[in-house]
């Protein structure tokens, strides 16, 4: 559901690594994903706030270098069960002692500009502050994702983050400070999406983490990366509801170089999808019909996203067609979308299978029509089609010309004008696709007679015709189609005796058409 919620999601991201240099210990990070569907009362239920606490946790510990010790989940709890947790935290880190130490605090939920709604219960920005800032980790970083939460930087406007964050992360720590992040400003709301199953802003921040963020190729994902990805895809995803939603960020770190939040290579059982084009693609478990695992867009070719060892059904999403991929990725082995062969789909055909939207097209055909009147031959012609396609069926308004001569008794020539409507269902197969549909048409004859004397008849009629298609593609975009189909006609026929009308009568007259010709879609 991509309407806008009261809801508030706080993601506190950071993370650390896991090699020790020299004689000193080892880079730590400490991991705190709250979530919470619940608000005040008076306000809606969400439904994925705790499961965004659950998916950042687990890409934090996946390739963050968190450890499951590490890592504390708290859903559905009180502003004081958060309260206590967090200074627990803070008194452990000092036990255990903070040079090396990072924490990261998550929180997904409601908001507004001044606190976060714990089912119940409120923690004010100001406290919350106030405790990570007093913590003794060396880094300390916070992510909030949700309603007015820009109320925790005091960010009124937005800005996507354009230069990096003066932090680092590598071996050891080597930067102290806090920084924040949030997914909306003080003024507006956050979203949910049915679509994603979550938050818009935690969907793109997880989606950058796993390699999306990725912006130098170095298969590291750094702190301003990781915002400046969520910060353009929720400001494009917010912008198909009714209200905006703007990410922001604050930040007061001293160090050298970049905050790294994620190694794409660095964890267990996972392997690596390496991206073919600069567009948007679909990661789905297993098949067309799996669990939507990423919607994600490459800024480059060859960017890298880390994924879980198992198969995976791959969508790249270009304008007029996608490519669907049927993927294995193996532990710590790569996978490159360049060097397998997709299955290319029109958007068209696409459409047809259910894709939602629609489709438009052109035709251009040459055609013969039955003839329809005693002592006539076959009526050579041209049709101009548009169609229009959607899920269900394509809907199309065509224009014909057609002219005859008669093969005996008078001269002369039959010309006939037709405006049509035309229905069809067509079904498609690799190649090619194959339809039934109707056609109605309203028809205009003039007829000329070489007779001196004798009057040039003109006529009205309508017809009904059954129509068999079969489309051949031609690349992407342009496709060979060839139809035809029984005729059923409603006409009138006058009888012209001695040069003069004897008299005119309503018939039926059933015949066929056939038609050849190229199209393209647009």
């Amino acid at each position: 559901m991509g309407a806008a919620f009261g809801r508030v999601s706080a993601v506190v991201a950071l993370l650390a690594l896991s090699v020790c240099v020299s004689s000193a210990a080892s880079a730590r990070t400490l991991v705190v994903a709250i979530g919470n569907n619940q608000g005040l009362p008076g306000e809606v239920a969400l439904r994925y706030a705790e499961r965004d606490a659950e998916r950042f946790g687990a890409v934090m510990r996946r390739l963050g270098g968190v450890a499951a010790t590490d890592h504390i989940e708290l859903r559905g709890e009180s502003a004081e069960s958060v309260r206590r947790t967090l200074q627990a935290i803070n008194a452990r880190i000092r036990r255990s002692g903070a040079d090396d130490t990072a924490l990261v605090v998550y929180y997904s939920g409601h908001a507004d500009a001044e606190g976060l709604h714990l089912g119940r219960t409120t923690l004010a920005y100001d406290e919350l502050q106030a405790i990570i800032a007093g913590s003794p980790a060396k880094v300390r970083v916070l992510v909030l994702d949700g309603c007015r939460s820009g109320g925790a930087t005091r960010v009124k406007g937005a800005r996507v983050v354009e230069e990096t964050f003066d932090i680092s992360l590598d071996d050891r720590i080597e930067v102290e400070g806090m920084a924040i992040m949030t997914s909306s400003t003080a003024g507006e709301d956050s979203h949910e999406s049915e679509k994603y199953g979550g938050s818009f802003f935690t969907h793109h921040l997880v989606s950058g983490l796993v390699g999306a963020g990725d912006e130098d190729g170095d298969a590291r994902v750094t702190l301003s990366e990781a915002y400046a990805y969520a910060a353009r895809q929720t400001l494009a995803s917010s912008g198909r509801t009714r209200q905006l939603q703007h990410p922001t960020y604050a930040y007061d770190i001293k160090g050298r170089g970049d905050f790294v939040m994620t190694r794409l290579a660095a964890a267990h059982n996972t392997g690596r999808l390496i991206l073919h084009a600069p567009t948007t693609y679909l990661v789905r478990d297993d098949d067309s019909d799996g669990a939507l695992r990423a919607e994600l867009t490459a800024d480059r070719a060859g960017q890298p996203i880390s994924l879980t060892a198992g198969d995976y059904f791959v969508q790249a999403r270009f304008d007029d067609h996608y490519e669907e991929y049927r993927i294995e990725v193996e532990e710590g082995a790569s996978v490159s979308l360049a060097s397998m062969q997709p299955r290319r789909i029109a958007y068209a055909r696409l459409v047809r299978k259910g894709g939602g939207g629609s489709a438009h097209d052109i035709r251009a055909m040459g055609a013969v029509h039955a003839p329809v009147l005693d002592g006539h031959r076959l009526t050579p012609g041209a049709v101009l089609a548009y169609g229009l396609t959607l899920p269900w069926a394509t809907l199309g308004v065509r224009g014909r010309f057609g002219q005859s001569t008669p093969s005996s008794g008078l001269g002369g020539t039959v010309t006939t004008y037709g405006l049509g409507l035309s229905a069809e269902r067509m079904v498609d197969r690799a190649g090619f696709s194959a339809g039934l549909g109707l056609l109605v048409e309203g028809l205009y004859r003039a007829q000329t007679v070489d007779h001196a004397g004798a009057p040039n008849p003109v006529s009205y009629g309508l017809a009904l015709s059954g129509v068999v298609a079969i489309e051949a593609a031609l690349g992407e975009r342009y496709f060979l189609r060839l139809e035809g189909g029984p005729v059923t006609q409603l006409l009138q026929v006058e009888e012209i005796n001695n040069g003069a009308r004897a008299g005119a009568q309503l018939t039926n007259r059933f015949g066929g058409f056939g038609g050849l010709g190229l199209g393209a879609r647009f």
